[in-house]
């Protein structure tokens, strides 16, 4: 900032020179008229001196006085066409070098002007062209620190805007414009009111400019899509001070993650405590005397033995995922038939699908496809997907495994005609622990950790999950996988 006011100081010096140069070169034009007048006139008085004092001697006073009138012209003449040439060689010097100053001050950028060696203004041109050189190297200088600056300004994550004294925008960098949804055309010059109606961002501008301490706020955007942004402004030093900054940041995914945390560990605590309350009242039961009672300590220690295995489970579910998030998850990759991984999944499923009188059945592809991926995690990927679709459809429903290449992936749709997801649970269905039906889901067993598994370890093997659904009409669940090496695209 100190270097900039510099080099502003120094352009308003060097416009300073030219204006001097300039309208001193013009005096030195009006010298040298009035030099040569000068001389014209020594010039003639010294011929009227000689001429009065030979005619008078030799001559009439008419013809002494003839004789110094024409003296008197040819002197004229020559004196008027040395001033002439000394005049216009001057002359051409000083309009070249007033129309260069004249467009330097416009901001053009002009050639160096050319000095003629012949000219008598031979020293004011060449003071000029240096001059002329070191303010082309500041303007140079300048244009690229303002590149610079401008690069660095658009490159930023955090939104930057600068306010004048007036309240007024000067600068608003690309991520400003975009946490704000407004243009360049709609944010410089015009008033911060005119531009952005957030009565925290006014806020900020007038605490930092009536108080001068940084001021710091958080608030929500309200337009589409919803951001939590946090606002920065401080003004800038100087008296008067020149305005203020304000520094804009996009805090919506800290936030979400931090809902997140906050819900994971909610969710983890109330599905350890619903297994453990069960656990600890059938075990005070047959403390207190049911372990004596024939006809139910077995089924007590059924119901124990069933809400240990749901916290095994569960522990065990958490920690494969946290493996397979932090990538500490090691993975045999491998090419392999998907065909008969998917017949072993439906073969295993098949007695809960007959049990609801379910019809799962399988679609192969059209050609042999081959996985490029890990056959126990890929297992994992369908079983979680076919038991979920087991779970959620109704009774005399469908559940179908299909698989076909899709380009550089083998997609597998495990297709259900269950209860569906609306659309607003479609975008959360992935998280940890969300269940669509909470009571339903928890009657129906599980851990609510199947659908986060099967996201996450499909990214882990370098592919993707999708999903689409209608409710009370069913759902798709679909995941691609690398096609194995070699293979033919179609």
């Amino acid at each position: 900032m100190h270097e900039t006011c510099s080099n502003s100081q120094g352009d308003m010096d060097a416009s300073g020179r030219v204006f001097v140069i300039v309208h001193g070169s013009k005096r030195l034009l009006g010298k040298l008229v009035l030099a040569l007048i000068g001389l014209h006139l020594a010039a003639a008085l010294m011929l009227w001196q000689f001429v009065s004092d030979d005619f008078a001697a030799r001559s009439s006073p008419w013809m002494a006085a003839t004789g110094f009138f024409g003296a008197m012209i040819i002197l004229g003449l020559a004196s008027a066409w040395i001033a002439s040439l000394v005049f216009s060689s001057v002359w051409r010097s000083i309009n070249q070098i007033i129309e260069v100053a004249n467009a330097l001050g416009r901001g053009e950028n002009v050639a160096p002007i050319e000095v003629d060696r012949r000219s008598e203004a031979v020293a004011l041109a060449l003071a000029f062209q240096r001059m002329q050189r070191r303010l082309n190297h500041r303007v140079r200088r300048l244009e690229n620190e303002l590149d610079r600056l401008s690069t660095v300004l658009d490159g930023m994550e955090e939104g930057v805007m600068f306010l004048d004294s007036e309240r007024r925008v000067r600068l608003a960098n690309a991520a400003c414009r975009r946490l704000l949804q407004v243009t360049a055309d709609m944010a410089v010059g015009r008033p911060l009111l005119e531009v952005v109606r957030s009565r925290e961002i006014h806020a900020a501008a007038e605490e930092a400019l009536r108080h001068g301490a940084a001021y710091d706020a958080e608030f929500e955007v309200s337009s589409e899509p919803r951001r939590h942004l946090h606002v920065r402004a401080k003004r800038i030093l100087g008296d008067p001070s020149p305005g203020v900054v304000i520094v804009l940041d996009d805090v919506s995914r800290l936030r979400r993650l931090e809902n997140v945390r906050t819900e994971f560990a909610a969710n983890v605590s109330h599905e350890l405590k619903t297994p453990l309350a069960s656990i600890k009242a059938y075990a005070e039961t047959l403390r207190l005397g049911a372990v004596n009672d024939p006809d139910h300590n077995l089924e007590f220690v059924a119901r124990i033995e069933e809400h240990a295995d749901r916290l095994h489970f569960l522990i065990a579910d958490l920690l494969h995922l946290a493996r397979v998030e932090s990538g500490k998850e090691s993975f045999e990759i491998v090419d392999f038939p998907l065909e008969e991984l998917v017949e072993e999944c439906v073969d295993y499923h098949r007695e809960s699908a007959e049990a609801k009188q379910i019809t799962l059945s399988i679609e192969p592809a059209a050609v042999q496809v081959e996985v490029r991926g890990d056959e126990v995690a890929v297992r994992t990927i369908l079983d979680n997907l076919v038991n979920n679709a087991i779970k959620y459809t109704l009774e005399h429903g469908e559940v179908v495994v299909a698989w076909r290449p899709d380009g550089k992936f083998v997609m597998f749709e495990i297709r259900d005609t269950g209860i569906g997801i609306a659309p607003d649970d479609q975008q959360r269905v992935f998280e940890r622990f969300y269940r669509v039906d909470k009571a339903r889901s928890r009657e129906l067993g599980g851990t609510g950790l199947g659908l986060s598994i099967v996201k996450h370890t499909a990214q882990a093997l370098g592919g993707h999950v999708g999903l689409e659904s209608r409710l009370g009409q069913g759902s798709a669940f679909r995941v691609w996988l690398p096609r194995a090496e070699g293979a033919k695209m179609t």
